[in-house]
């Protein structure tokens, strides 16, 4: 079994969209500080502070991100963050062309693979680097294809893109609609290209039990090949 990392790498100074701060690392206790308080072997300890967005770098959001009466990140059930998951790339897209229904039938007619029920969904929408300049302005997931995955049983939708729907339309009608379905979001995955293509594999996203959070930063990964659960 293959263990495949789906995460951006969390550093001081990260900033993974317009809207949320950046992360801060930094020291807060250092081996040279604390050694005097200990005896050999030990060489003292250290710890780091964190300052962080609830939606920091590849993250899940609960339904009270954009649901003012939406269920907070820790009041979620973990079965909703793992599970048999699929692959949809639409990477080879124009730029500005939206992630829709008719886009994702074409693109899962060509891998071969049908949503199932209970299955969670990766949208490969990105086929260039993270940071290159066109990042934000990539158009993500649209209505139309948002629903068109939930009628089809996905339990959960992720994409590469720093924002699943396009940042220029501020209803963020994607956002509201799986949210308040109670649909988690998963935003900012990476190394989506190496997932296999036409080939199903587990994913895992889980989130931290952050109290009364409406997100959360998560270690995704996907598990591919023989003895994989899926």
């Amino acid at each position: 079994m293959q263990i495949i990392d789906l995460s951006r790498k969390l550093y001081d100074g990260l900033k993974t969209h317009a809207s949320h701060p950046r992360v801060i690392i930094n020291d807060f206790v250092t081996h040279a500080f604390s050694a005097p308080r200990y005896q050999a072997p030990c060489r003292g300890f250290a710890t780091k502070q964190l300052l962080i967005s609830d939606h920091a770098g590849t993250h899940v959001d609960a339904p009270s991100h954009f649901v003012p009466e939406g269920l907070s990140i820790e009041q979620e059930s973990l079965d909703k963050y793992l599970g048999p998951a699929l692959l949809v790339d639409v990477s080879y897209k124009e730029l500005r062309r939206p992630v829709d229904r008719e886009l994702l039938q074409e693109a899962l007619e060509k891998s071969g693979l049908t949503v199932q029920a209970g299955a969670i969904v990766l949208i490969r929408a990105w086929a260039d680097s993270w940071d290159h300049a066109d990042f934000h302005e990539s158009a993500g997931l649209e209505i139309s294809g948002a629903r068109w995955l939930v009628e089809r049983g996905a339990k959960a939708i992720g994409i590469d893109l720093g924002n699943i729907e396009d940042n220029a339309d501020m209803t963020r009608k994607v956002h509201v609609f799986l949210l308040g379905a109670q649909v988690p979001i998963y935003e900012n995955l990476a190394n989506l290209e190496a997932l296999p293509a036409g080939q199903r594999f587990y994913f895992m996203g889980l989130p931290l039990a952050l109290t009364g959070c409406t997100g959360s930063p998560v270690r995704a990964v996907a598990l591919v090949g023989k003895g994989a659960p899926c």
